[in-house]
């Protein structure tokens, strides 16, 4: 069984970097610089829901300048 501590950031992360539905990297986001923490970024080619902004910004935080699939 899997458990919480074997799972990479990116796993635990309520960002989505690959989208689930369509596999793209793309995201869409009206008017990023006024957006609220709590707004929903979509996939840029499906449309779908990612996670928030302020998943992502946390994704960002907890980077280390290097991602790997």
């Amino acid at each position: 069984m899997l458990k919480v501590d074997d799972l990479s950031d990116y796993q635990r992360c309520g960002f989505k970097v690959v989208c689930e539905s369509c596999g793209s990297l793309s995201i869409k986001l009206e008017n990023p610089e006024r957006s609220r923490a709590s707004e929903q970024i979509q996939c840029g080619g499906c449309g779908a829901v990612r996670g928030t902004l302020a998943d992502l910004r946390d994704l960002a935080r907890r980077g280390d300048g290097q991602f790997a699939f």
